[in-house]
């Protein structure tokens, strides 16, 4: 999971903006998990992810229900810090067997963890990012197109895609969908990502929080990872 650790963007001011959930069975025990894993899918969709894998492929949500269980795997991400605590609470109740890993900032998935009861075994963090950084995109960019940690989503994308929302051509909201498919994975956070987009296009929101978008160097290598 360690493609998600090097989003950047994430802030301890705004808790619980973003929380990644990836359930995972190992090769050899796929088929025979494919119950239990349905019914890991099933409820992760009962809690209306704002991403889930296969949904930007276009397929419906009967249809992820049908083809993600078989591969063993499922990704989504959460925009709720309540909902992926009432999503685990479920998950532990369940006792599906199946591994959980959460990704985001460590104060909102500790929290998280400790009000299910539940302990970590495994946490892995970002160091950052070394060589030629001068040769990175703005930062707003990146708070974009490193949400995919295949790097599927080109920053000449999100710059054509801003150009688009200026000239009234798309809405930010239609913006944050289109960049949303590459990542096949569904882990690109669209609330977060039509924010994003509002302030690079230059947009009033009457979303305080879209004034508190980070600014680079916000999120330090002890503020976000992963637990599982």
């Amino acid at each position: 999971m360690t493609h998600t650790l090097n989003r950047t963007g994430l802030s301890e001011k705004r808790s619980g903006e973003e929380i990644v959930v990836l359930c995972m069975v190992h090769y050899k025990n796929k088929e025979k998990s494919v119950r239990n894993m349905t019914e890991l899918v099933r409820t992760l969709l009962k809690y209306n992810p704002d991403n889930f894998v296969g949904l930007p492929l276009g397929l419906s949500r009967e249809q992820v229900l049908g083809l993600i269980p078989k591969g063993g795997i499922a990704t989504a991400v959460f925009t709720d810090q309540e909902v992926v605590r009432k999503l685990v609470q479920e998950i532990k109740s369940k006792d599906l067997g199946i591994s959980v890993v959460l990704s985001g900032l460590f104060s909102d998935v500790r929290e998280i963890c400790e009000s299910a009861g539940l302990n970590e075994h495994t946490t892995n963090y970002s160091a950052g990012v070394f060589g030629k950084t001068s040769l990175l995109p703005d930062y707003l960019t990146l708070d974009i197109t490193t949400q995919c940690g295949h790097a599927l989503v080109s920053r000449h994308y999100v710059k054509d895609v801003v150009r688009r929302i200026k000239r009234g051509k798309l809405t930010a909201g239609e913006g944050a969908e289109l960049l949303s498919k590459p990542c096949v994975c569904g882990i690109v956070n669209k609330k977060r990502t039509e924010e994003i987009l509002m302030k690079m296009a230059g947009i009033e929101s009457s979303d305080e929080t879209t004034d508190d978008l980070t600014k680079e160097g916000d999120v330090g290598m002890s503020l976000k990872g992963e637990v599982s």
